[in-house]
């Protein structure tokens, strides 16, 4: 028998329908379960929202189909035998199995037959900036598995990070770039042909100008222009080359990923070299305390971790290497000098521990840790050797501390103890001076100062921040001398107690998710710099988005 093509406008309805009813599965899944569906539903359809009565017309047909179909299927009830024609009836098997078959090409005849019914004028999409509705949340969600948006939890609101993530998307795929969701964009964002974010050859943004500000820090560009030329895929070519990676001279996930790692491999001044460029910069970070050892011009173990120290306080990405950002800071006026204290933990602060309990100022082992024992260890050497008491190690209490005239501890030296607000005394003359080691009020006091900053990947403060920059942002002012971390980062770091529940969070923990970072209120809520809100927000970190992507917590108070 010849078969007959489904009308064009079925197969339309059947394809919105699919992907309506999908969305609203979608939002059932991952907001609040049946209560939470059902009452945005009813929310919805009573304002007369097209999308909703849309979602809820498939769900009836769908539900209508898996009703009646066993009835269609199984002949031997009364009622569905009696709807068929008498020529389709007698067409039934003797067991009273109905020919499917040829019901469905009989159906497909009488389609064939009647009027073509017209196309349905789609439900027209115009979502851009200061909207607000269920949309948003998939079309976020989307744009982070694109890498479009750094990983956040999703809301309802269309903001300015949101229009840029838009506009990333359309320069990938060669659309108009607006900011704006349309119904062509909004189909492509959520089909199977939508690409990753890459910049290649001539692509222009910021965040061209951003990837070869790193390029030119390791040393493989010489400037930055904001255009994806020859140039700079050339230098993301060679840097590829060097990080063993694929070689095709374009910026996707993994070679992003690479570039803002700590294991990034340099074309600049690294371990190994030898020269007396490197010793003049080895004279620089002696002098700012940085170094402890006399300069050589070998660029060794201790110039590497001393130059760390040095991108760590003064907010460069930590990798050990000489680059042209890092080489002008470091011999600038504005260059800041080493200080060390509650939260540092790498071989320097081991070196420290040693010779403080070589000089009988420390008891316990040395760990490479800076913690309260350390922090009144050097109370104690800073009060016998005369200088300024804050309890961490700066240049001139480095220098003093590994000087030959570097004063022991006396025989009846009682250490002084630190107690939880930051303030150490000694129980021997019941004297007391202030503390700067980690203070755990001022760390929320910061945080609760930067409510409603802008969000800007790969900020650091003190106006803008991305959600990694804002807790190195306030941990700096609580402190606390802890590199700057990306999210992934904070994922594996040493020193702190980890915490691997959300209910078991406190007041100032380092909440650690998914591409995500923020800072505990210890009321089930947290402060962080949020991607999709645009800004730092005070907020809820128990819901379902959290409890997904949740990795751990850290207590550093």
């Amino acid at each position: 028998m010849k078969r007959s093509r489904v009308p064009s406008s079925i197969t339309s309805i059947f394809k919105s329908s699919l992907r309506h009813a999908a969305l609203s599965l979608r939002r059932f899944r991952k907001r609040g379960g049946i209560g939470g569906f059902f009452g945005r539903l009813f929310m919805n359809l009573k304002k007369g929202n097209r999308r909703a009565i849309a979602g809820c017309a498939a769900f009836t047909g769908a539900l209508a189909l898996v009703i009646c179909l066993p009835l269609v299927i199984k002949g031997g009830k009364a009622e569905p035998q009696s709807a068929l024609p008498v020529a389709e009836a007698s067409a039934a098997s003797a067991d009273g199995v109905v020919d499917l078959q040829g019901e469905y090409a009989a159906m497909l005849e009488r389609l064939a037959a009647a009027e073509p019914t017209p196309a349905p004028t789609p439900v027209p999409i115009f979502l851009q900036e200061g909207y607000d509705g269920d949309e948003v949340y998939d079309i976020q969600e989307r744009l982070m598995e694109l890498s479009y948006m750094d990983n956040d939890e999703p809301t309802n609101h269309f903001g300015p990070a949101t229009e840029e993530a838009v506009e990333l998307f359309q320069r990938r795929h060669e659309l108009t770039i607006d900011g704006i969701i349309t119904n062509a964009v909004y189909d492509l964002l959520f089909s199977d042909e939508a690409l990753k974010y890459m910049v290649c050859v001539g692509i222009s943004g910021t965040d061209v100008y951003e990837l070869q500000g790193r390029l030119r820090e390791l040393g493989y560009m010489d400037k930055a222009t904001g255009n994806f030329g020859e140039e700079t895929e050339a230098a993301v070519k060679e840097f590829q080359k060097n990080n063993k990676l694929t070689v095709d001279g374009k910026v996707g996930e993994y070679t992003r990923e690479m570039l803002y790692s700590e294991d990034a491999v340099p074309k600049s001044l690294s371990y190994g070299e030898k020269s007396d460029e490197v010793r003049s910069y080895q004279k620089r970070l002696y002098r700012l305390g940085y170094l402890t050892t006399e300069p050589d011009g070998t660029f060794g173990r201790d110039t590497v971790n001393a130059v760390k120290m040095f991108q760590q306080q003064n907010g460069l990405i930590v990798d050990g290497h000489i680059g042209p950002m890092t080489k002008d800071l470091l011999m600038s006026d504005q260059a800041k000098a080493s200080v060390i204290g509650v939260g540092d933990n790498n071989s320097t602060v081991t070196k420290i521990q040693n010779r403080l309990k070589e000089l009988g100022y420390l008891d316990s082992k040395a760990t490479g840790y800076f913690g309260s024992s350390t922090e009144a260890a050097v109370l104690g050497f800073q009060k016998e050797n005369g200088l300024s008491r804050d309890g961490k190690v700066g240049k001139t209490t480095m220098r003093t501390l590994f000087s030959s005239g570097a004063k022991s501890a006396p025989s009846d030296y009682v250490e002084p103890e630190v107690d939880s607000s930051g303030s150490a005394s000694s129980s021997g003359n019941g004297s007391s001076s202030p503390s700067s080691g980690g203070s755990l009020d001022r760390f929320i006091s910061a945080a609760k100062s930067k409510l409603g900053c802008k969000y800007v990947r790969g900020g650091k403060g003190p106006n803008t921040f991305d959600c990694s920059g804002f807790v190195y942002w306030c941990l700096q002012q609580a402190g606390v001398n802890q590199k700057y971390l990306t999210s992934s980062g904070w994922r594996s770091v040493s020193g702190y107690t980890k915490v691997r529940s959300i209910s078991s969070l406190q007041k100032g923990d380092i909440i650690v998710f998914y591409g995500h970072v923020g800072i505990a209120m210890g009321d089930g809520t947290m402060i962080d710099a949020s991607s999709t809100n645009g800004k730092v927000v005070h907020r809820s970190c128990t819901g379902a988005w959290s409890q997904k992507n949740f990795i751990c917590g850290w207590r550093v108070f």
